[in-house]
């Protein structure tokens, strides 16, 4: 985990102790089932898509995407935790369309516009720095490559557990509407889809 960008390190260390709570590790229940697919359906995912999906725990999705992607397809999975990392690799078993890595994407090395598609699932709160990771993110996309933020619950709950959980994700907050458009719109983007109600939180945007 070196590179030019300094890894919040006591937040790795936080998500290191949660690699076995439920929240982590459990099999999704049937209505988290329904809204990733909700979320998969809106994103467009199909078979030989290149996927990057920041901060995939301990790959309760990246196993989803992998089965979907087919071998054609690849899911890229940075996470800052190794103890996530160490997870993921167990539940993928060994599947060969999965390229994990411990790292923060402030890091990743693939700097050059390789994914089709790029999905913050219970993860984009926890960029420290919104504008330049969703910068990076912008410059990881191909021309017309599309931006998914998803979280199972909306982001009024999502903020306030976070300021309750620790101190670590203490400040870890989805961005009120207006910020959103203002961060997105500065790295290219073009919000298409927001929803956050009961059904949770999910953006959709395209790469201008």
């Amino acid at each position: 985990m070196r590179g030019v960008w300094a890894v919040n390190r006591s937040k790795a260390q936080f998500f290191n102790s949660q690699v076995g709570e439920p929240w982590a590790a459990a099999e999704y229940t049937a209505e988290e089932r329904r809204k990733i697919a909700r979320m998969i359906d809106a994103a467009g995912v199909r078979p030989g898509m290149r996927v990057l999906q920041p901060g995939c725990g301990t790959g309760r999705l990246t196993v989803i995407l992998a089965d979907l992607l087919g071998p054609a397809g690849l899911v890229v999975a940075p996470d800052i935790s190794p103890e996530m990392v160490a997870a993921c690799l167990r539940r993928i078993a060994g599947r060969s369309n999965v390229r994990l890595m411990n790292t923060a994407i402030e890091d990743l090395d693939d700097d050059r516009d390789d994914f089709d598609l790029v999905i913050c699932h219970n993860v984009y709160p926890h960029f420290d720095n919104k504008r330049e990771v969703t910068k990076k993110l912008a410059s990881l996309l191909r021309s017309s490559g599309k931006l998914v933020v998803s979280h199972f619950m909306n982001s009024a709950w999502i903020n306030d557990l976070h300021r309750k959980t620790h101190p670590s994700v203490l400040n870890d907050l989805i961005p009120g509407s207006e910020e959103m458009e203002r961060i997105l719109s500065a790295a290219g983007f073009r919000i298409d889809v927001v929803q956050d109600d009961e059904q949770g939180y999910l953006l959709l945007a395209t790469l201008r």
